[in-house]
Parts: structure tokens; sequence; C-alpha cells
């Protein structure tokens, strides 16, 4: 299985990127095979609503995005971190959500299959500042449409509330102990034993 980690705050070395290591470390103990990318090192532009995709079936947009297009396509499991700003998720991730809307053209407009034939799953690892029920609730919602307009399904993920300052995360050990495992059981369980949230949002 061929994992494609996205890293999205804006923050480096902050409690998102800790937590998604954790993941990648059990991922590699597992003896799987991953790329992590950081969405704050690269450029590309949000969807400009051209429509162009609906048509062509991919974007006109030339960015770093054509890269992120290639590493999806090519994956078995897309992992995005990101932490929670007011409710949703950062507008880097946002944008890098947006784009898979080529997919979405192609998929349900144009009638094309996974050009490699996959079906990739789709998990979130994310944590925010307050403890609010629905504090995650539109960044699963959103990420569900993404993965099924991408070809593939949303597994489910780990949420850690009452994380804020810089770091703090490390003061939780157990968070990260659940990241690890979850990281280790994707090469050695079925996905519905897969220790992660599955229902939090419809």
């Amino acid at each position: 299985m061929k994992i494609f980690a996205i890293h999205g705050s804006p923050r480096d070395k902050g409690n998102t990127e800790i937590l998604l290591d954790a993941f990648l470390e059990g991922v590699a103990e597992g003896g799987g095979e991953f790329e992590k990318i950081k969405l704050y090192e690269l450029k590309f532009s949000p969807c400009i609503a051209c429509g162009e995709c609906d048509h062509l079936g991919e974007c006109v947009l030339k960015d770093d995005m054509t890269l992120l297009y290639e590493k999806y396509l090519t994956s078995d499991l897309l992992v995005v971190a990101t932490p929670i700003f007011f409710y949703s998720h950062p507008a880097m991730v946002q944008a890098f959500f947006e784009r898979f809307q080529a997919f979405w053209a192609k998929k349900y407009k144009l009638n094309h299959s996974h050009p490699y034939g996959k079906n990739p799953k789709g998990i979130l690892l994310s944590l925010g500042a307050t403890k609010g029920k629905k504090l995650f609730e539109a960044l699963v919602r959103t990420f569900k449409y993404v993965m099924d307009a991408g070809w593939g399904t949303y597994s489910g993920g780990l949420f850690f509330r009452g994380i804020d300052k810089r770091g703090e995360i490390l003061d939780y050990p157990e968070y990260l102990e659940k990241a690890k495992t979850l990281g280790k059981e994707i090469f050695s369980l079925p996905e519905d034993k897969w220790s992660l949230v599955r229902d939090l949002s419809p």
C-alpha cells in the first residue's frame, strides 16, 4: 500500500506535524511506503471556477498542484493532517480540496474511471483548540466529498480537542500512540478493524 500524506498546517513542526509524524512512524514500522508533502512549501491556487475541466477532464492551472494530482492518483491511501481554524480547515487545505474539482468533472461529467483502477482510502488526522462537539464536522463533511470526487472513499480519522499551544500534543502521549497504532494497523488489519472514528459527521 502506497500512502500519500499531506501536512496541512502553515506551522512547521507544530502539533499537526507531530501527530502526522507519529502516524507515519507506525506506517514505517508496519513496512509501508509513504510520501509526506508540506502544503505550505508549495505554490498553487484555489479553483478559479473557469469550467475548463468539465470539457478537458483536467485542470488548466499549471502550478504545484499538477504534481499533487499524480501523487494522489498513484496512491492507495490519502492522509490529510490539519488543524482546525474557525471550525474548519486552513485556506491552503481548502485550496487543495477545491482542485479536486478536476477529478469530479472527469468522473461525473465525462464518466471516466480512475486512471489506474484504484479506489483510494482517505483518513483525517486533526486537532483543535476548543472542545466543541461540532469542531470537526465541516472538515469531515468536506473531505468525504473530496474523496468521492477522487474515486475514493472516506475511512475515518483521529480527532483531538483542547490542543492549542505549540507542542502541546506532546503532553498527551496517548494521542500520539493512537496515531502510531493506526499507522501500523493499516498494514496488519482489515479496514473495518482500524482504530479510528468513522461516523463523526453526516
